[in-house]
């Protein structure tokens, strides 16, 4: 938590009790809040910590699958909804779930994040058995209903695995109100590490910003012995959204790198123009005092081959 400097942290299927849960919050985050869902359930299914020097957090309702919150940032002066989310094992019982959302449907910035048990499409899940229109109807519907769509995301799509079936269970969704934050939203499905089967999820509001200088691409570039190289390595990074969505983050993470070959190979350049002017100009003085030297008139079309290149490229 303190790696990726969190505000609220939101812990699923974690099985405590509420002595357990005021044992761990004592010794590892004793400076930390936290709401649990141990009212609704036997044991604490999701546990929510929060940071009470950044945000304030007020519990708006809980159930056996969810955790419902209202979040206000101390720092940047915004406020969302929030729902933690840990779905039930079969499709009976998850109705309850989506009956819960229904309910607490919002007019305000609301966002959905958890295990929801229940994939969305067949391509949310990799071996196993077929997914069938029953099994996500249900789910599909309430996200119909309450207009909810995944954000656009980074990572492993897959997010959960028991070694041989690979499933996509957990999910960032939001209501159609989220725009109305301002705020641009990243999420990163990470690798699930040596203690768990599923993908821990980072979410990250950052302030949009207007007026950004936009990014030129410059030709100069393109004629560069490395630019295939630059591209090819680095165009397949695992991206999931839309088509769309899929290439604008390729751009985005491609222009790092083109900056960085224009740094080493074209930064500076008037200096360099100007460099190569006097050096060209102290060559021909020179070739005129022996104008039939071949090694002079070699480096005088490499001077002047290079002055023309980099002049273009200026």
């Amino acid at each position: 938590m303190k790696k990726h400097r969190m505000d609220v942290c939101g812990l699923l299927e974690t099985k405590l009790s509420s002595s357990r849960v005021a044992c761990m919050h004592r010794l590892r985050l004793k400076h930390w809040h936290y709401y649990t869902n141990v009212d609704a359930t036997s044991t604490a299914r999701i546990v929510v910590f929060w940071n009470p020097t950044t945000v304030q957090v007020e519990l708006m309702a809980s159930s056996a699958q969810a955790l419902h919150l209202s979040v206000s940032s101390l720092i940047s002066q915004y406020t969302l909804r929030i729902s933690f989310v840990y779905g039930f094992n079969t499709i009976s019982t998850r109705r309850a779930l989506w009956g819960d959302l229904r309910r607490w449907n919002s007019s305000c910035p609301w966002m959905i994040l958890g295990d929801f048990n229940s994939v969305l499409s067949s391509t949310d899940k990799h071996n196993g058995g077929a997914v069938s229109p029953y099994e996500i109807s249900n789910f599909r519907d309430c996200c119909s209903d309450l207009g909810l769509h995944d954000v656009n995301y980074i990572g492993c799509h897959y997010s959960w695995t028991n070694g041989s079936v690979w499933s996509k269970l957990d999910r960032v969704l939001v209501n159609p109100s989220w725009p109305s934050l301002q705020r641009l939203t990243h999420v990163h499905f990470g690798n699930p590490g040596a203690f768990t089967d599923h993908s821990p999820v980072e979410v990250r509001l950052d302030l949009s910003v207007q007026g950004r200088q936009n990014f030129k691409f410059l030709n100069m570039w393109a004629s560069h012995d490395r630019f295939s190289e630059v591209v090819s390595s680095h165009w397949f990074s695992l991206v999931y959204g839309t088509p769309m969505f899929i290439l604008c983050r390729r751009l985005e993470l491609l222009k790092g790198h083109l900056k960085e070959l224009n740094r080493l190979h074209y930064s500076h350049i008037s200096k360099r123009v100007l460099r190569l002017e006097s050096e060209l100009e102290h060559h021909q003085s020179v070739l005129q005092q022996d104008m039939d030297n071949q090694t002079l008139l070699a480096q005088d079309r490499t001077l002047r081959s290079k002055l023309a290149t980099i002049k273009f490229a200026k």
